[in-house]
């Protein structure tokens, strides 16, 4: 069977891309996997965190609105750095995105090893089960867009329903006052205490990874059948229900932990509460579903991962041989094979770093400097672009681009002040691949200078 050369086939509708965005963004395990890190960062605080991060996300998710409409295409964030900013700006955008990406699946799958191993009563290593599922993702993510819409669609059910056995749990038990959730407590040294600003606002970046994903329906603009012009509802629509989807498990979960401290002091919050307040057949089952959902969020990924290759392909990003590579549209299948391959053995080989911690907060870095590339392409496109149409306008701009650039900002240089030098060089090695590629076939490229 052979491959041709082509464009994406529009047949995916609004709900379509909302299904596979919010799968993406897979909620429930940003719950059961990102939440306990804000927890243990700022105990109860994490309310306020989630508060707080889904008020900065709404700034960006109309800037991701705005830039989708008028700036449509798969490349998504490079191509809006590069319209508005130029060639080398799109360049060091893509290579960002591109390592985000690659983090992105690695990280999700080894925190569902764990689920893995409660839903069966097994010791797995955590490592070989997160390789397993990026394999799986990516030889699954290849497939028909439309057949994946309705398996992520489905599967975002089945982990829903899992978030609402921790909203009845905790609802249904309260015992803790909803002061804590405005007058937030957190451990210091062993001991429970008033949770300061400072350790708040350390757990948004950490809330926004959690939410991090809705942005990602500007990337199939091109898979709509109406041509991208309904994708800023995509988009909101999207963020509306990841924030909804998790914000209410975590409200649950903190007012009816048995014990706050416990809860907080405990590596699992999730897995104390269903302990303490279920059992053990009940927490085999919630931990299926969590296991299924990560899968189902890699999956989405891996398809919009492979939007963005195949986009880099076609705006000729590489070297010819590569271009011509990352644009075959599988006859059958109708998706960008292997645009979505080339990223699954750097993917997988992620799988084998034995610190989730630490490939979290890179994960988070490499989040937050994107979403303020957003933010300053949201504020300046309308300046910079007055050819262009604009055919959505966000609200009260420039107000909310104003904010989400001052927001990213504030949390990029919060977190480079506490990364590690290796991450640091990481980011300063892919600037520095994006200047040498830029330099050497991306200013020579017709078709990239014309986008």
């Amino acid at each position: 069977m052979s491959s041709s050369t082509g464009s994406l086939k529009p047949t995916l509708g609004t709900a379509d891309v909302v299904a596979i965005t919010v799968s993406a963004v897979t909620p429930a395990s940003s719950v059961f996997v990102i939440a306990p890190f804000a927890i243990q960062q700022a105990g109860s605080g994490a309310f306020l965190a989630f508060l707080l991060a889904g008020a900065l996300a709404l700034m960006f998710a109309w800037c991701y609105s705005e830039l989708g409409r008028a700036h449509t295409s798969a490349g998504g964030e490079y191509v809006y750095a590069k319209r508005v900013f130029g060639g080398m700006a799109g360049y060091a955008t893509f290579f960002v995105v591109m390592a985000m990406l690659l983090f992105v699946p690695p990280v999700l799958a080894t925190g569902a090893a764990t689920y893995l191993n409660v839903a069966l009563g097994t010791a797995f290593d955590s490592q070989m089960v997160a390789l397993a599922i990026v394999i799986a993702s990516y030889s699954l993510g290849i497939l028909n867009i439309k057949v994946n819409a309705w398996v992520t669609g489905t599967c975002l059910l089945l982990e829903v329903a899992a978030l609402l056995v921790i909203v009845f749990l905790g609802f249904g038990n309260l015992s803790q006052p909803v002061e804590v959730l405005v007058q937030p407590q957190a451990l210091q040294n062993g001991v429970l205490g008033s949770a300061s600003l400072a350790l708040v606002l350390g757990a948004v970046g950490t809330a926004l990874f959690s939410y991090n994903g809705f942005g990602g329906a500007v990337l199939m603009a091109e898979d709509m059948k109406c041509g991208g012009r309904k994708v800023h509802k995509a988009v909101l629509w999207s963020l509306l229900l990841v924030v909804l989807i998790e914000l209410v498990p975590l409200t649950a979960l903190l007012l009816g932990a048995p014990s706050l401290e416990a809860m907080i002091a405990s590596p699992d919050p999730i897995g104390y509460l269903l302990s303490s307040l279920g059992n053990e057949t009940l927490a085999r089952l919630v931990a299926a579903g969590i296991f299924l959902s990560v899968f189902n969020a890699i999956i989405a990924i891996v398809i919009q991962s492979g939007r963005v290759i195949f986009s880099s392909g076609r705006d000729a990003l590489w070297m010819p041989r590569l271009n011509r590579a990352f644009t075959r549209i599988h006859p059958r299948w109708e998706s960008p094979w292997l645009a979505t391959l080339s990223m699954a053995i750097p993917s997988a080989l992620l799988s084998f770093s034995s610190n989730l911690e630490s490939l979290t907060s890179f994960t988070v870095l490499l989040i937050v400097l994107v979403y303020l590339i957003v933010a300053l392409c949201g504020l300046f496109s309308r300046v910079l672009r007055r050819d262009v149409e604009h055919g959505y306008r966000m609200p009260f701009w420039p107000l909310p681009a104003l904010g989400a650039a001052a927001g990213a900002g504030y949390l990029l240089l919060s977190l480079m002040r506490e990364a590690s030098s290796q991450d640091l060089l990481v980011i300063g090695g892919l600037l520095a691949v994006s200047v040498i590629l830029y330099c050497t076939y991306g200013r020579f490229s017709p078709a990239f200078q014309k986008l």
